[in-house]
């Protein structure tokens, strides 16, 4: 069994964090999962890893650069605060395997259609027998929150033909907290929200916070 509690876009808001902290205390996750845009234009969030790692241990908590993060801010956070940063990047937990891409489709972390081809095309060799937990700031094109603009279709090619078990993504503020279904897979936007995720062999449980 794997708990992850899932935001996105916090955009150095105070009171989501707090949000998030009064999560973490009350549901314990194994991990908690943040998709980008944690501060604004760059600049680094203020305090808000000083502030998790007080009740999270760095290495369980997965954090994805939005289009408001630069390549030097995501080399800090792992300098410094030792947080796992999973651009471009897969690891094991079990059964489970979670791969994650960042960046947008707007500046100032912009990720192309062709590097997210690339990755997805790394993914899917290592697939095999686990259960794939896809994480990016960048929103699947054909959804409900590209109504509003944007999104990749590379994403909703991959996600259409290797049915992962949860996508997670953020970037579309209008449309934070949705949940919907792309062929078998459950697709959550956790930008501006809070999402608590409960695996357990084929069954997820999503239960939103904020």
């Amino acid at each position: 069994m794997a708990k992850l509690l899932i935001s996105a876009d916090l955009h150095n808001d105070p009171s989501l964090l707090k949000k998030i902290i009064e999560s973490i205390k009350k549901e314990k996750p194994d991990f908690l999962v943040l998709l980008g845009d944690l501060g604004e234009f760059g600049e680094l969030p203020t305090g808000l890893f000083k502030k998790l790692l007080k009740y999270m241990p760095s290495y369980r908590i997965i954090v994805l650069p939005g289009n408001h993060e630069t390549p030097e801010t995501i080399e800090f956070w792992e300098k410094i605060y030792k947080v796992r940063v999973l651009h471009k990047k897969t690891f094991e937990f079990y059964d489970l395997l979670f791969a994650g891409i960042g960046g947008g489709d707007v500046p100032l972390f912009m990720i192309s259609e062709e590097e997210i081809k690339e990755f997805l095309n790394y993914v899917k060799e290592k697939i095999k027998d686990k259960k794939l937990i896809l994480l990016t700031h960048l929103h699947p094109k054909y959804t409900k929150s590209s109504m509003i603009g944007g999104g990749s279709k590379a994403l909703h090619t991959f996600i259409t033909y290797y049915t992962p078990s949860l996508v997670a993504h953020g970037h579309i503020h209008e449309a934070g907290g949705l949940e919907e279904i792309i062929n078998k897979t459950k697709v959550l936007n956790a930008a501006r929200s809070i999402f608590l995720v409960e695996i357990l062999n084929d069954n997820i449980k999503i239960k939103r916070f904020a």
